[in-house]
């Protein structure tokens, strides 16, 4: 499996949404399958960028906002093209 680009990323603060478009061959047809990763991005104690899964209560929102956002143009006849 190749690595591909995500699509589309969203940011909502510190928090990302990657969106991708996999493309696998089920039932010899070949289907695409939309998924959405999910990460915080902070900064550690030496300054490089790093992420986590982990969201806390106060990043809640945020990852509800994109999540929203990303099911949103997943689904918009727009992002099919």
């Amino acid at each position: 499996m190749r690595n591909n680009p995500p699509i589309k990323i969203i940011m909502i603060g510190n928090l990302r949404a990657s969106l991708f478009r996999n493309r696998v061959v089920k039932d010899g047809k070949e289907i695409e399958l939309p998924k959405v990763v999910l990460e915080v991005r902070y900064r550690d104690k030496t300054g490089r960028w790093q992420s986590t899964s982990a969201i806390s209560l106060r990043e809640l929102p945020k990852a509800i906002l994109a999540l929203q956002q990303a099911f949103e143009w997943l689904t918009s006849p727009v992002s099919q093209t």
